[in-house]
């Protein structure tokens, strides 16, 4: 699986551009507000269906038009897939999956997994539990197909449950229906996150062999109830316990919906020990890691996005990252102020370069020679 092409119109400051990509390494270079970071953004909406850089759609769309459009061609299981997406300032949405109209992002996202790297993406360490469950639980989407309608239904019954704390003050045959399937689908994602974390922990380390920084750290999946608690009659008799203290509060304390993953270097959290630089080649590696994992074991092509990679990278973390990217089982897309921050790090035969001004792209020969 592989993106083999991309256009958008009217996104951001994007008019009308459209780029084919290379199966291994797509360098975007350009000045700052040139467009290169609304070019990923594009990509990572057709993937995601929402910006990693605003909640208001409307903020997307180029001034004085009504919409803007994205459209990409995915090679999957020997087949080409066309995918597109329009958006209006409204908000109404329109998918298209070959031709056919869609109603569900998930159909967009399983073929095309997309992960991302920008200098927000330290909120993995420093953000709360629920950026780390975002990023296990994506790669679990593309990994484990049972996964999806398990965490469906855990939610639903998850809203159900806090609906009725908000309503009731007492714990009645209501709350005994819903708690006996919030449990069993509690420990049915816990079984499945802790697989999946064991798998990208043994991917870490495969990835890392020779780092001893990084071989020290730890991996610790916190399954949102106590330890302790390891039968689902326990978890339920838990429920029943802090019933008051949930129906005060207005929300269920216990659950999947709490679970965090730690890294942690000798019993202290990494985000405490670790310098910013190496915290950022601990984040390369954990998404590395994770694409790996996806390839391997999901038999998909995940892309990576990376955006202004050179931010806050000296020259031997930018080399120790790059030793990690020439290992990775996926597509790669880099932005960068100047070819220089990568082009040495990466055989001509690997890389396809473009350059973005004033909106538009184009493709680019660099002084060796290489093109798109």
């Amino acid at each position: 699986m592989s993106l083999l092409s991309v256009s958008a119109s009217q996104f951001r400051n994007l008019t009308a551009v459209s780029l084919s990509a290379h199966a291994q390494f797509n360098l975007i270079i350009g000045m700052n507000g040139s467009g290169k970071t609304s070019l990923l953004e594009a990509i990572y909406y057709l993937a995601h269906g929402r910006s990693f850089r605003t909640s208001r759609p409307q903020r997307l769309v180029q001034h004085d038009t009504d919409a803007f459009v994205i459209h990409a061609k995915v090679s999957a299981q020997q087949q080409v897939h066309s995918l597109g997406l329009q958006r209006d300032k409204q908000g109404d949405l329109v998918l298209r999956l070959n031709g056919a109209n869609v109603h569900r992002l998930a159909e967009f996202a399983s073929l095309l997994p997309v992960q991302l790297i920008t200098p927000d993406s330290f909120r993995l360490f420093f953000g709360g539990p629920k950026e780390r469950r975002q990023f296990f639980d994506m790669g679990l989407f593309h990994v484990e197909p049972a996964f999806f309608d398990s965490w469906l239904r855990f939610n639903k019954v998850l809203k159900q449950r806090n609906a009725l704390l908000k309503t009731s003050r007492q714990y009645d045959s209501q709350f005994e229906f819903w708690d006996q399937q919030f449990v069993l689908l509690a420990f049915e994602l816990q079984q499945l996150r802790q697989h999946y974390v064991s798998q990208l922990e043994a991917a870490f380390r495969q990835l890392t062999n020779g780092d001893e920084l990084m071989q020290q750290l730890s991996f610790q999946l916190q399954q949102g109830w106590p330890e302790k608690i390891a039968q689902p009659a326990e978890l339920l008799q838990l429920l029943q316990q802090s019933f008051s203290q949930d129906s005060r509060m207005g929300f269920t304390q216990y659950g999947p919906q709490k679970a965090d993953l730690k890294i942690k270097k000798d019993q202290w959290a990494a985000e405490e020990v670790l310098s910013r630089g190496q915290l950022k080649v601990l984040l390369f590696a954990l998404k590395i890691a994770q694409n790996n994992v996806i390839r391997d074991n999901g038999q998909k092509q995940p892309l990576l996005l990376i955006d202004d990679l050179a931010s806050e990278l000296d020259q031997e973390s930018t080399r120790q990252i790059f030793s990690y990217l020439r290992d990775i089982n996926s597509q790669v897309f880099i932005t960068a102020i100047n070819a220089e921050q990568v082009s040495p790090f990466i055989t001509a035969d690997q890389l396809a370069m473009f350059h973005v001004e004033h909106g538009q792209l184009t493709a680019r020969t660099d002084d060796d020679g290489r093109t798109t």
